[in-house]
């Protein structure tokens, strides 16, 4: 019998959910007082916490700081009388697995106590399936799209609460994350539960923009405004009106495009290039970068003023190697889309492919998942996938961890020469803030041929 511990002053709740819970089949302890809920569960071991916000001695910051220190993977569930979305996002940002607001339904408490004790149920040590084709299909509520899904760890139910709280709201919200994981899917999920679901959600890579042409591609132009402008054009801005606007890369807009860009965020005005007249538009924006804006701001290549603009709300997503938790979510959701897309029928992953799955860096995160299970699916001819069908450096970064250097793969040379280029682009991107046109520069290709390998080696998001 799994046991509930509810910390609230208010003793009419207390004795409501208590009643409600245990007809449902759970254990239910109740504190008046944050101190003496804190000492209840030092004491007992309890799989699920029920906290006020406002206690008589602590609040619920304390309390659920208390308790995340104590015991990290204990889920906690904030109640409050007040609706606050900036409450909200700083309870769920210190690890809390939901924020209520009162009035207080029981049947809804149930429902998170059992989507939480499921939750706590995935353990970091559990590992990953090899039978991964023959578990049901799972519904993931936010996602609705057939290139993401949403893991079971800690982190990724942060991030799934972080784009239920904001995605109702027109803030405008910064994405960050490396390349792969899932930024403008992201995105797209915080549109589609949105009230702007209805219009149009343009993304826009400003790392990919040609300088002299980023203007006219954001804000339109008129006919004759410059050399080959034959006639006049829509800007993205206006193609998003009413909708959602992606920035993806932010930080690779020029000083000028910037200005520009503030004068957007101020006025809610566009100028198309060549004309007089202000445009009027309703754009919510969302952008994304994987490099530290803050730096750039010190080194004097992004303005204060549109960080301070655009910095309303952030959501960070975890890479595969710093969340392998999910692991066995990401492998199952593209092993089905990819039986789907290439009419195979594979059930199975064999444990030595699911080891090497494990030991993998994953420098290309969910974007190299998808494409490495789905070309594991059509290389494999029966049900199962085998040991034989792993690319290289799968099997070379298991031979590196287990010390075991005897296979000849680790002297193939087509092998050695793609992990050193995709381990250069990665220090390259690194040292230049990911920024790629100096990224570029400092390989010493053009942008062309570097956008060509980071898609080859799955380090494009």
């Amino acid at each position: 019998m799994e046991k509930i511990l509810i910390i609230d002053d208010d003793v009419d709740i207390c004795a409501l959910l208590k009643r409600f819970l245990e007809r449902n089949g759970y254990e239910v302890t109740t504190s008046f007082k944050g101190q003496e809920g804190l000492q209840q569960f030092t004491n007992n071991d309890f799989d699920v916490v029920l906290t006020d916000f406002r206690l008589p001695d602590l609040d619920g910051i304390e309390v659920l700081k208390s308790i995340k220190k104590a015991k990290s993977n204990i889920p906690v569930i904030v109640i409050t009388g007040y609706s606050d979305v900036g409450q909200a996002v700083k309870v769920i940002r210190l690890g809390a697995f939901e924020y209520v607001t009162k009035p207080i339904f029981p049947e809804e408490i149930l429902m998170l106590i059992k989507d939480a004790l499921k939750t706590k149920s995935v353990s970091p040590e559990r590992g990953v399936s090899s039978d991964l084709g023959t578990k049901k299909s799972q519904k993931y509520p936010l996602s609705n799209t057939n290139d993401y899904v949403f893991g079971k760890s800690p982190h990724a139910k942060r991030v799934q609460n972080l784009i239920e709280l904001v995605a109702p709201t027109d803030m405008t919200v910064v994405i960050l994350g490396a390349s792969g994981t899932g930024k403008e899917v992201a995105a797209r999920m915080i549109h589609r539960n949105s009230k702007r679901k209805e219009n149009p959600f343009v993304a826009v890579d400003c790392g990919a923009l040609p300088k002299e042409l980023a203007a006219s591609e954001l804000f339109g132009h008129e006919k004759g405004a410059f050399t080959g402008a034959v006639s006049a054009k829509k800007g993205y801005f206006e193609m998003a009106n009413g909708g959602t606007l992606f920035l993806d890369e932010i930080g690779n807009l020029t000083y000028e495009n910037q200005i520009k860009l503030l004068r957007v965020l101020q006025e809610r005005v566009i100028r198309r290039m060549g004309s007089e007249k202000d445009i009027p538009v309703d754009v919510r924006i969302i952008v994304a970068t994987n490099e530290d804006l803050k730096n750039a701001m010190r080194r004097g290549e992004f303005r204060e003023d549109i960080f301070f603009r655009i910095n309303e709300f952030n959501i960070d997503l975890p890479s595969v190697k710093e969340n392998k938790e999910d692991l066995e979510e990401y492998l199952d959701f593209f092993l089905e889309k990819s039986n789907q897309e290439l009419d195979k029928q594979i059930n199975k992953i064999d444990p030595p492919v699911i080891e090497a799955f494990r030991k993998y860096s994953w420098p290309g995160n969910i974007r190299e998942i998808k494409n490495v299970v789905k070309r594991l699916v059509l290389l494999t001819k029966g049900q199962v996938i085998t040991k034989d069908a792993l690319p290289p450096e799968f099997l070379n970064a298991s031979m590196i961890q287990s010390d075991n250097s005897a296979d000849q793969n680790i002297f193939n040379l087509k092998t050695v020469v793609e992990q050193a280029e995709s381990e250069a682009i990665l220090r390259a991107l690194k040292a230049t803030n990911y920024n790629k046109s100096k990224c570029a520069e400092l390989l010493g290709v053009d942008r062309k041929t570097l956008y060509n390998k980071m898609n080859a080696y799955g380090l494009i998001n």
